[in-house]
């Protein structure tokens, strides 16, 4: 295991013990990804019917609010 997947591990085991949830929803998954420091800074290396691709800066907030995030 990496340290990358080790250090993602651990953050979803702390979210379901702070939280008292055996089973995030990937809502949750990605609320945690974000709190790790992950942004959406490239463009999608997948082709994905239906869903437009988007990125925004390394330093974007984790939870925009709804006018930033438009």
């Amino acid at each position: 295991m990496s340290r990358e997947q080790f250090l993602f591990v651990c953050a979803i085991d702390a979210y379901k013990k702070a939280n008292n949830k055996p089973y995030p929803s990937w809502t949750e998954v990605l609320e945690v990804i974000r709190k790790l420091g992950y942004r959406k800074t490239c463009a999608m290396a997948v082709e994905l019917n239906n869903c437009e691709d988007w990125t925004e800066a390394s330093d974007a907030p984790a939870f925009p609010n709804a006018t930033e995030a438009a």
